[in-house]
């Protein structure tokens, strides 16, 4: 593999950074794609093209044929259209194989738009006659540095609307970790989907009592009422379309739907995936 250029969508954001990392270390010769030159990380064997994935004329240069991608995109209502449009020149390119960053909820049926989303991108990878991967995470452990951090830091507080469900939280960097070794190692997982998260399903209120004991100070979990949440995010400027998405991660995990453990990020990378402990205390001082 290290002499076959693998091209990266997506480079730029936090996957994807990663991903590079660890490609970068094992010196395989990298294409990485963004839209924005500037926002580039210089990385030995590493090799940043400028292209628009809602342009394809401008995806023409960024594949060859016999390549592994990695497919992934900011989430956004253009989702479809970019990775189809990736797909597409793929296809007419004889690209090897597709690894896509996907979601854990998939459904061409879904009200839900990021799971009917998803759904729709599997479809086209499904029909394309390339070879694929896909990678369903439940739920990232880096989202907790966000908003929810800001609040712990500034009210000790952690407001959610999922009661007291429980969702198997990944570290994005084991997802890094299956990706890169599906891009250097594709045959054996080819047409297959992985269902990816962490060793154990936590609640937000678990995770406040994890965070208190980290730095030794009380966190309060307080479960808003659905109309609440909308309209706090409504408050932040969130457009519609992607409250209603977390609105129903929430309802998900609420339900008792996203309590599913899966045994795919030790098969594949033959150790145990980060735990919410470990994710809390590496980064115990944006809490405090």
């Amino acid at each position: 593999m290290s002499q076959t250029t693998i091209t990266l969508f997506g480079a730029t954001g936090k996957i994807g950074i990663e991903v590079l990392q660890l490609l970068s270390d094992a010196k395989v010769s990298t294409r990485a794609v963004t839209r924005n030159i500037q926002k580039a990380v210089s990385l030995p064997y590493i090799n940043w093209v400028e292209a628009d994935m809602n342009d394809p004329v401008s995806l023409e240069p960024t594949i060859d044929a016999g390549q592994c991608l990695f497919l992934l995109s900011p989430m956004s209502e253009h989702m479809v259209r970019q990775q189809i449009n990736v797909i597409e020149v793929a296809r007419r390119k004889a690209a090897a194989h597709i690894v896509k960053l996907s979601s854990g909820a998939v459904d061409v049926n879904a009200s839900q738009p990021i799971a009917r989303a998803h759904g729709q991108i599997e479809a086209a990878l499904h029909h394309s006659d390339l070879n694929w991967t896909m990678l369903r995470p439940n739920g990232f452990m880096q989202n907790w540095l966000g908003e929810l951090a800001h609040t712990v830091r500034h009210e000790r507080t952690i407001y959610e609307t999922t009661g007291d469900g429980k969702r198997a939280f990944i570290d994005l960097r084991d997802i890094a970790a299956v990706a890169y070794t599906i891009l250097t190692q594709p045959r054996e997982h080819r047409h297959k989907a992985y269902f990816l998260t962490g060793g154990e399903a936590v609640s937000y209120r678990q995770l406040a009592s994890c965070i208190a004991r980290t730095i030794g100070q009380p966190v309060t979990y307080i479960d808003l009422e659905p109309d609440q949440a909308r309209q706090r995010m409504a408050q932040k400027g969130m457009p519609s379309w992607l409250i209603d998405t977390v609105l129903a991660y929430a309802q998900e995990q609420r339900n008792g739907q996203a309590d599913v453990v899966s045994d795919a990020v030790p098969l594949i990378l033959a150790k145990p995936a980060r735990t919410m402990e470990a994710f809390i205390a590496e980064h115990a001082r944006q809490f405090v």
